[in-house]
């Protein structure tokens, strides 16, 4: 439909405040919020107290560095998605506690909480402020940003709070442009049905399917005990990453189940040559099955997941996944186009997200982080999905498992798991 592409191209001059259509990731989350929740958060905590007034100025320093934080999206029933122009602050609330500034609980709230895109902002913040500690967490409509993009904005954050005075970004074009060029965006020829009649303006965020809660466990290592880990894996030529899958794998397994799908997401940024500390959506997703029979070694099902995922993060396969999920996911896709498309594939049972050893700073100015957690995330139904945020800050791995329907004491099965493998 020629006339329907025209449109998608000639939307800038023609609405006020258009900044650009969602590139396919952004649009995936963005349908993907509308029918199950999406956003994650990523949670910190910080020695001594972190005032309010200091605290939202360095959000509004934090919003002015990044442009997708200044950004509403626009279900257009003429010319599809797009990112148009927002005055929203960050959302902030500050809530004071005693001892026992635990995030969990509000982690779980977070969650649980609809994040619309037309009234709200796409990020918020909440601070528990006790005595001798803050704990700070950020809420991030996926569309907006992954994984690594949080952990960005909460360093940014930070710095802002030390006294430093942050750059403005400049805007940039989706991962699959970045990668792909603009050259390489299906045309009219040889996409003719991608270009598909524009439906009735979407519904705005999803809410919690009823009757389910978010249940939120985490698992601590020492420095001592992740450092073990880490020379154990390289020992066995494989991955902190792999174990984890490996391991979480026989924990989630049920009876009579002789195999476990992975589903790990992978970071862009490098092949698509972004440069460190940008906000945006710059992940793939890679899978891998575990069999949960086997008898050999836990490091050979570690070797196993490697393989599997190493194949789907080359550039080559990268290049191939963008070509099609951007051909799937154009700015005119609906959640219908998103149901489709998730029950077509097989269902994974778990989801981990790992975004290993954190490249950001432990004191800025007088503050000190002393943690970070996640991402701490849920996915679509099955229900008894498990899904694991890890990452490694200060030199000590931590993990965070969440699910509608959990397996109690997943954390601590997985934990003296990968501790036995230093034994």
């Amino acid at each position: 439909m020629p006339g329907e592409a025209q449109k998608l191209r000639s939307i800038p001059n023609e609405v006020p405040g258009f900044l650009r259509p969602l590139g396919f990731a952004e649009h995936f989350f963005h349908l993907y919020a509308q029918v199950y929740p999406v956003h994650f958060c990523l949670c910190a905590e910080i020695e001594g107290a972190v005032g309010a007034e200091a605290l939202r100025s360095a959000l509004n320093q934090v919003r002015e560095r990044h442009p997708l934080l200044r950004v509403r999206i626009v279900d257009d029933a003429e010319f599809g998605t797009a990112f148009h122009e927002s005055g929203r602050p960050i959302e902030l609330e500050m809530i004071a506690v005693g001892r026992d500034a635990d995030w969990r609980p509000m982690a779980e709230r977070e969650l649980q909480r609809p994040m619309g895109v037309g009234a709200s902002a796409l990020l918020r913040v909440t601070a528990l402020c006790a005595p001798d500690v803050t704990a700070i967490v950020l809420t991030f409509y996926h569309a907006i940003a992954d994984g690594m993009s949080a952990v960005w904005i909460l360093h940014d954050m930070m710095r802002a709070l030390a006294g430093e005075r942050l750059e403005a970004l400049r805007s940039f074009a989706p991962i699959e442009e970045k990668i792909l060029g603009l050259s390489h965006r299906p045309t009219d020829a040889e996409e003719p049905d991608r270009i598909t009649p524009i439906l009735p303006r979407a519904q705005s965020a999803a809410l919690m399917p009823a009757g389910l809660r978010t249940n939120i466990e985490t698992a601590e290592f020492s420095k001592e005990e992740t450092g073990c880990l880490v020379e154990r894996c390289r020992a066995n030529d494989t991955t902190m990453h792999n174990l984890i899958c490996a391991v979480a794998a026989r924990h989630v397994s049920t009876l009579g189940q002789e195999m476990v799908r992975i589903t790990s997401p992978f970071d862009l940024r490098k092949i698509a040559s972004i440069e460190n500390g940008a906000c945006g959506v710059f992940i793939g997703a890679g899978s891998a099955e575990v069999p949960t029979k086997e008898t050999t070694s836990i490091w050979h099902a570690a070797r196993r997941v490697g393989d599997s995922l190493t194949n789907t993060r080359s550039p080559e396969a990268a290049t191939d996944f963008l070509t099609r999920m951007s051909a799937e996911f154009p700015p005119t896709a609906r959640r219908e186009k998103f149901l489709t498309f998730v029950s077509a594939g097989p269902q994974s049972q778990l989801v981990v997200s790992n975004l290993g050893v954190l490249p950001i700073a432990q004191q800025y100015g007088p503050y000190v982080v002393k943690a970070v957690w996640g991402p701490a995330m849920l996915t679509n139904l099955p229900e008894d999905r498990q899904t694991i945020g890890v990452s490694t800050f200060g030199g000590r791995l931590r993990i965070v498992h969440q699910s509608y329907v959990p397996i109690r004491g997943l954390t601590a099965m997985i934990r003296n798991s990968l501790l036995t493998t230093c034994g």
